[in-house]
């Protein structure tokens, strides 16, 4: 069996045992799900939108889970419909860029996907892993924007 990441294991000697692994997982996917669904229903201008996915994701990665790392305690049938789900709702929140033209039109939603689960896996032997985080998420955001607008913020 594939271990837990690091940073979803829970306490105790069985944890990562099926049944624990699978309801971190679990638990895991939900949370990035209800995410997207958050950041989707303010609905905010693209660039905006995704701007507020990466810093919402880097400060609460210690609790979610993205598609590329698998999920060890739960079938490849159920992490495929899972990962499914997090890639669409990452299309709908570029699609809305695009649309709104606050993004480059030909940012592809498995870019967002790619870079979003790097960063949110980290590298836990790094001291100060969330500010290097940050900066590059704000570069990626700040590199498909479109238009004349003021800097991003800096979460």
């Amino acid at each position: 069996m594939t271990r837990l990441p690091p940073r979803l294991v829970p306490d105790g000697p069985d944890a990562d045992a099926a049944p624990a692994a699978q309801g971190v997982m679990v638990r895991a996917y939900g949370e990035t799900i209800s995410l997207l669904d958050h950041i989707a229903g303010l609905e905010l201008d693209g660039i905006v939108g995704l701007e507020s996915l990466f810093a919402e994701a880097i400060d609460r990665r210690e609790s979610l889970m993205l598609p590329g790392f698998g999920a060890p305690g739960l079938p490849p049938t159920e992490v495929a419909r899972l990962d499914d789900e997090i890639r669409r709702r990452i299309d709908l929140l570029v699609a809305r860029g695009r649309h709104d033209g606050t993004v480059d039109k030909t940012l592809r939603g498995v870019e967002v996907v790619v870079c979003l689960s790097l960063l949110v896996q980290g590298l836990p032997e790094y001291d100060d892993y969330d500010a290097a985080a940050q900066a590059l998420a704000l570069r990626f955001v700040e590199s498909i924007a479109i238009g004349a607008r003021s800097r991003l913020s800096a979460f």
